[in-house]
């Protein structure tokens, strides 16, 4: 029997890249699979909208916004070869999940050994969390996948001593990340943490640091324009201090994608049990393991444990809190990986049941949160609404109706499926020309007075839950009115005279 077992163990690790290419279509078919019939809500509304201007005004754009452009530039040139339709564009998201899967797993084969990345691509592959922003249309995978190639690269420049090419690479890399989300530099952190504790002796004459150096240099071009965002409030008002109520929610959201709040008793034991096993398993394997192992297993740990810790630093008080669960999106499968590593690494040394039950519970919670993500879907748990965009828009009819969103926002959110009608938006007062509604700034979609309409049908667009701005004066009367969730649909009618 243990032949046999060892037999088969050989044909896998033979199999190895086959294997990894598995992993790498279950994951873009799985993310393709979540996101099918998701609306496409505000965030990726603006980033469709951002795409399809010209280089220049993409640009600026950007640059009075809150997040980098290299996102919205590749995104312009997917658009423009592949198309603009959602599975479009959901399918480059997909597909840069995917190959981040490829990545974190040749990464595992360079910090352990074959054996350990493969026993991790389940859990790779099955990872709601990461699965979930896999199809949103932002620049989270392409994040993520930077992340991770620059992590793999880091690795192999630290085992290259010498070798500037790798370094050079890197620090590309580092300035890539902070050119595409800012919140890369929770990855760079964790390195550089890293490094510091491994790599100290010398420190001047460390090849890392000045590849860090490099990358400033790379992204000192856009230094000005990020602290124009910074002191013209171009960042969102809506984040929250990372607490141990946070810490909860996105262990939850994590393991089983439901909030905290939402966490039923058994599910709650699951994740306890699954913490408790990985942490005894950690503390077994790192004691038996050698000084080379225990630096690989400190990297992926600071990986997993830095980006946390730096949100909780940049939330004590007198900071302005700004977290949000998806600014870990991108680093977030480094936290499946470890869960994969733990159980080879608890099986390796002889804590087999341990490991085995490891793995067994984790898959069941990561399946069960598969499940609920397909479920939820693209819910937004901070407004705490779900977006029926295009069941409203089934209602409309466009070639004889003026359609008014009750506000920017709404706007926004509905632009991909109402750009072919004559759509416009109610703003009383002139809109910013920074932040996230600059590319409304002076439209002549924007109507300040509702005086000023002047349409045979006015269907009036609006969030539910919340009052709406605008009113038709008493020329219309209500014909209808039809809620789905919470975006609802009123139709006015001219009356006759």
């Amino acid at each position: 029997m243990k032949r046999r077992m060892n037999q088969v163990v050989h044909l896998l690790v033979r199999r190895w890249t086959v294997l990894v290419a598995i992993a790498m279509l279950a994951s873009f078919f799985l993310v393709l699979f979540a996101g099918k019939g998701q609306d496409v809500w505000f965030d990726e509304n603006y980033s469709i909208i951002l795409a399809q201007q010209s280089v220049p005004e993409l640009l600026h754009l950007t640059s009075v916004d809150a997040h980098p452009p290299l996102f919205y530039l590749l995104l312009k040139l997917w658009g423009s070869v592949f198309g603009w339709s959602e599975l479009s564009l959901r399918s480059m998201s997909a597909l840069l999940c995917a190959v981040t899967v490829g990545i974190v797993a040749l990464l595992l084969r360079r910090l352990f050994t074959i054996r350990v990345a493969l026993v991790s691509l389940p859990f790779l592959a099955l990872a709601p969390f990461w699965l979930r922003y896999g199809y949103e249309i932002r620049m989270y995978a392409l994040a993520g996948l930077i992340g991770a190639f620059a992590s793999y690269v880091l690795i192999r420049a630290v085992d290259a001593k010498d070798n500037k090419r790798w370094w050079g690479l890197y620090a590309v890399l580092v300035a890539a990340g902070m050119y595409t989300l800012y919140m890369t530099i929770v990855v760079w952190v964790a390195h550089f943490v890293w490094l510091l504790i491994t790599n100290r002796r010398r420190l001047f004459r460390q090849p890392w640091l000045w590849s860090f150096v490099g990358a400033v240099v790379l992204f000192l071009p856009y230094v000005s324009t990020v602290l124009f965002q910074l002191t013209h409030s171009a960042l969102p008002g809506i984040g929250v201090v990372l607490n141990l109520t946070h810490i909860g929610d996105v262990i939850s959201m994590v393991m089983i994608y439901t909030p905290e709040w939402s966490v039923a008793g058994w599910s709650a034991f699951g994740i306890i049990v699954v913490f408790g096993l990985l942490t005894y398993l950690l503390d077994r394997s790192r004691r038996q393991m050698n000084p080379a192992g225990r630096r690989s297993l400190g990297f992926l740990l600071s990986l997993v444990v830095v980006p946390p810790l730096f949100f909780v630093v940049i939330s004590l008080p007198m900071s302005q809190p700004f977290f949000l669960e998806r600014y870990l999106a991108h680093v977030i499968l480094f936290s499946y990986a470890l869960i994969g590593v733990t159980v080879a690494l608890g099986w390796r040394y002889g804590y087999r049941r341990a490991s085995g039950s490891l793995a067994a519970l984790s898959l069941f919670l990561l399946g069960w949160g598969l499940g609920q993500l397909v479920q939820a879907g693209n819910f937004n748990y901070e407004r705490m609404q779900r977006p029926q965009t295009a069941k409203v828009r089934q209602l409309v009819d466009c070639k004889k109706s003026y359609v008014i969103a009750d506000d920017p926002y709404t706007y926004i959110n509905d632009q991909y499926y109402f750009k072919d009608c004559d759509f416009h938006f109610y703003s009383p007062t002139p809109l910013l020309k920074w932040g996230g509604y600059a590319w409304l700034a002076n439209s002549s979609a924007q109507i300040t007075d509702p005086a000023k309409v002047n349409a045979q049908r006015v269907v009036h667009l609006y969030w539910h839950n919340s009052l709406p701005t605008f009113r038709p004066d008493g020329r219309y009367t209500l014909v209808s009115s039809v809620t789905f969730d919470q975006q609802t649909t009123d139709t006015y009618e001219l009356k006759s005279e």
